[in-house]
């Protein structure tokens, strides 16, 4: 279905008849399509349609193409064009800036667009090769730019742009709905119902191919909840084909991220171009040629001391385009000076004059309301930079007369219905923000977290249950100045329902206070009935006490993040108080947060004889050795594009992968030099290692196993065919193999030398196998949700079933306790550890809402990496972690958590 060219509103501004003229101009002309007049132009069909669209004046360059392959007098276009151009705001002659300032370059700002053809084309290069591509950078590389004016500019693809923002689903809804020229709130309803529709969407919405271009990426982990993150990684890497090519932007900082998500790591392998700094040449073409173009000149002097200032500093292009701007305004004639730079401050100093002077210039009220807005466009980072926000505008209570001046200094971007800071680098330049942002750091992060509640509370129709409660709640209070309507009435209605509660806790005291003193008068004239008014009494207490616990539970769990000590002590109250399976697992949670640690960037693996963290230099990782209590550096390991499948138990190998294509063995016996171990070429891809990685399982293309033994000049190849999955047992004196056998999957023991010896399930398929010691198996099933099942084949003619969990997540995980005593299987909402040799279930604990993920297991000690990287140590045995807690316990206020309870011994006197 062709794109239809969306009607201008009116023609009430200059601005809006030059776009209708346009539009007249080529309908006299035959209504060439915007492809068919690319062609003519030597513009992209986006450049074209852009400049139609009556938004902003189009280049003059771009407009005289158009008149003339319309076959329209190009002479008096230039003429009114410039007419215009002289009575845009804020034009001090007939020629506008030819510098974008902060805002991004724009498709309409193609043919002013220098310094990044080079990567612009391996890009285009890129995208014409693999259907999902992502371009990284530091802030402020030009990535925004290069996808705007440099791809979309070029592309002869039907290009869609977007950023996710906090509802990714609406964002492209409406994105798509425009193409399609369909209902929003049915693309929606589609769209939310499965992410598989974005593909089918995409497919109907144009006959052309598609390139679908996601923007600031990073977004997906700073404004998302975890559904809406799942949900857009999943509907963009479905999307991604031949029909409809995607490309996400993201800040290098937030690379570990991405890394973390298994579709990520495979359509992002050898599909990444890097934005670095421009070379000298590029830097000069980038400051040059606009003003060039716009029939200006620039000093040598002031090329050199640009080029000095800037050269090799990978964020410096906003404040180069704000700084040349500022000095256009200060040229001579059409000459931009030296002293015209010096004037603005240069980089250092010009952004910051225009914001400080814009700042100076606003009333008392008014910079206090200026504050509030740039701190509310912030997200404070959490071992990231700190980034900008998107907010509604109808979430602001900004008066729209400071909303205009602080976007006419271009500080602030106003869209349709949002509001955006211009970009990241007023983060970093303008010292006033800083202050502000370090001084309420704690704050923003709790404004953020009761953003996000409010619009969890709205999407499930004022949920009670999803309101605040306990500490939260009374830190949210501290924060009703700077909330807007909807967070206020969030705010209110939890505060309302906390009062409801205190109420019906002080009538159940009374009740009981009445029951009481009613039995005691009773037993004088009935003592039979007072054991039975004595059970009721204590049922009643019970009961009580129980539900304090759960309260006091959901309060100490919303501490674990900011005060896990004061949240441990809390839960071990709430525990001592009524042992409650909610008490005992935000004790636990708690305990291990409070010990949580981490290196450099954070772990990507948790540590056992050596430790790993991502090193984003080289996109590889480095390792670590114990130095006592410590860490010291070790080597390198070049793993850039690949991801951890395996290591060996003794941890002396390792094998990475590039999911399903290739793999590589790691020898790691010493550390300071990782060697890569040469594979005979007819291998396959490296499935399973045994105890010291010397023997290794392998399934090649043709789906038959291999064995070999490292450093044999030659591969086994097994008598089995259909094979999916391998893995070798510790001890090296077998493999198991997962087998295709219809729709299920056939679950094998065979020798080393080729011999089957037993099938040890039949599960359906798809199905993976890992070994553990002890003849300890996991297999694992996909055929929808997960099922984990936990296999003692010691005895391979008669496998007993140790475990079985059902209904998990995709991110579920297993992990073996090195000795074949215990296993676990972790997912996104539970962690579970078994006795391998009786089955008894040893933990069943529910993670609370935090995502734990690549577990490491020892006896019943569970290492596990938060979202940050940093590892928790996850103990198993509640007597020990009541032992450690008490060794110094955060103070803990009874009657406020516990009102009407009689007060408990929480840790044992010394």
């Amino acid at each position: 279905m062709p794109r239809q060219e969306r009607p201008l509103e009116s023609e009430d501004t200059p601005l809006l008849r030059f776009a209708g003229d346009l539009r007249r101009l080529r309908r006299r002309a035959g209504q060439p399509s915007y492809r068919e007049l690319g062609k003519r132009t030597n513009y992209s069909a986006a450049a074209l349609s852009e400049a139609l669209s009556g938004r902003r004046l189009p280049s003059l360059a771009v407009t005289t193409a158009v008149v003339r392959a319309c076959q329209g007098d190009a002479d008096a276009w230039t003429e009114r064009w410039r007419q215009l151009a002289a009575a845009q705001p804020g034009a001090s002659t007939d020629t506008p800036a030819p510098y974008v300032g902060l805002t991004p370059y724009q498709v309409s700002d193609a043919d002013r667009f220098f310094g990044r053809e080079a990567v612009t084309d391996t890009l285009m290069t890129l995208v014409d090769e693999r259907p999902f591509v992502g371009v990284f950078g530091a802030s402020g590389a030009g990535k925004s730019s290069l996808l705007r004016a440099g791809l979309i500019a070029r592309t002869s693809r039907t290009a869609i742009l977007i950023t996710p923002g906090a509802d990714p689903i609406t964002e492209l809804a409406v994105a798509v709905a425009d193409l399609a020229d369909e209902p929003a709130d049915r693309v929606h309803r589609d769209l939310a119902g499965s992410p598989e529709a974005l593909r089918g969407w995409l497919a109907k919405a144009s006959d052309d191919d598609l390139l679908l271009v996601v923007d600031q990426f990073e977004e997906a982990f700073t404004l998302c909840d975890e559904a809406a993150r799942l949900w857009l990684i999943r509907a963009l890497t479905i999307a991604a084909g031949p029909h409809a090519r995607v490309v996400v932007s993201v800040r290098a900082d937030f690379y570990g991220h991405c890394a973390r998500y298994p579709e990520l790591v495979t359509t992002l392998h050898r599909a990444q171009v890097l934005v670095g700094p421009m070379s000298t040449e590029e830097l000069r073409a980038a400051i040059t040629e606009p003003a060039a173009r716009a029939g200006a000149t620039i000093e040598t002097a002031l090329v050199a001391r640009l080029v000095s200032d800037v050269a090799g500093q990978p964020a410096a292009m906003p404040l180069v385009s704000h700084t040349l701007a500022e000095t256009w305004r200060r040229r001579r004639g059409m000459v931009l000076t030296l002293a015209g730079y010096q004037d603005v401050g240069g980089i250092e100093h010009a952004l910051v004059r225009t914001a400080e002077r814009t700042f100076e210039q606003l009333t008392e009220d008014d910079r206090d309301t200026a504050r509030l807005l740039f701190l509310r466009l912030v997200v404070p980072g959490d071992g990231t930079a700190d980034t900008k926000r998107r907010v509604r505008r109808a979430d602001l209570r900004v008066p729209d007369a400071l909303l205009d001046r602080l976007a006419a200094a271009r500080l602030i971007t106003i869209d349709r219905d949002s509001v955006d800071l211009t970009h990241e680098a007023l983060l970093r330049a303008w010292p006033r923000l800083a202050g502000w942002i370090a001084q309420d750091r704690d704050d923003l992060r709790a404004q953020n977290r009761l953003t996000e509640a409010t619009a969890i509370w709205e999407a499930h129709d004022r949920d009670p249950d999803t309101l605040y409660r306990g500490a939260r709640l009374e830190q949210a209070a501290l924060l009703r100045d700077r909330l807007n309507p909807r967070e206020c009435e969030f705010l209110d209605a939890g505060l309302a329902a906390e009062r409801a509660r205190v109420r019906a806790d002080q009538r159940a005291t009374r009740r009981l206070r009445r029951l009481a003193a009613g039995l005691t008068a009773l037993a004088v004239l009935l003592a039979g009935t007072a054991v039975a008014a004595a059970a009721a009494q204590q049922r009643a207490a019970r009961q009580r006490n129980e539900a304090l616990s759960v309260r006091a539970s959901d309060t100490a769990r919303d501490l674990i993040a900011s005060r896990p000590r004061d949240a441990a002590a809390l839960a071990l109250a709430a525990y001592r108080l009524a042992p409650t399976v909610e008490a005992r697992d935000v004790l636990l949670l708690a305990h291990a947060a409070a010990g949580a640690t981490t290196l450099g960037n954070g772990y990507s693996n948790p540590p056992g004889r050596f430790a790993v963290t991502y090193e984003a230099r080289t996109r590889g990782e480095q390792l670590w050795r114990r130095n006592g209590p410590t860490w010291q550096p070790a080597g390198i390991l070049p793993t850039a594009g690949t991801h951890l499948h395996l290591y060996s138990i003794d941890e002396r190998r390792a094998i990475y992968r590039t999911e399903n294509t290739r793999s590589f063995l790691w020898d790691l016996a010493d550390l300071d030099r990782p060697r890569r171990i040469s594979a005979p070429s007819d291998l396959g891809l490296m499935d399973g290692l045994d105890r010291t990685g010397s023997v290794l399982s392998a399934v090649g293309a043709d789906k038959v196993a291999r064995v070999w033994r490292v450093g044999d000049p030659s591969v086994r190849r097994l008598p089995a065919t259909a094979v999916v999955g391998t893995a070798v047992l510790p001890d090296g004196s077998g493999i198991i193999l997962s087998r295709r056998d219809g729709n299920q999957d056939a679950i094998e023991h065979w020798t080393l030398d080729g011999r089957r010896i037993a099938t040890l399930t039949r599960v359906p398929h798809p199905a993976i196998v890992r070994t553990g010691a002890n003849g300890l198996i996991v297999v694992t099933s996909y055929p929808g949700t997960v099922t984990m099942t936990v296999l003692d084949a010691s005895d391979p003619d008669a496998p007993r079933v140790v475990a079985r969990a059902d209904g998990l997540d995709t991110a579920a995980t297993t992990a073996f306790d090195p000795a074949g005593r215990t296993v676990a299987v972790v997912d996104g909402a539970e962690v579970r550890i078994w006795d391998a040799v009786t089955g008894k279930r040893l933990l069943s604990l529910h993670t609370q809402g935090l995502r734990l993920y690549s577990p490491r297991l020892n006896g019943t000690e569970l290492a596990l990496l938060d979202d940050m990287s940093a590892m928790w140590t996850l103990n198993s045995d509640l007597t020990a972690v009541i032992r450690q807690t008490c060794v110094r316990p955060a103070a803990v206020d009874w009657d406020r958590y516990f009102p009407g309870a009689a007060r408990k011994q929480v840790c044992p006197r010394p």
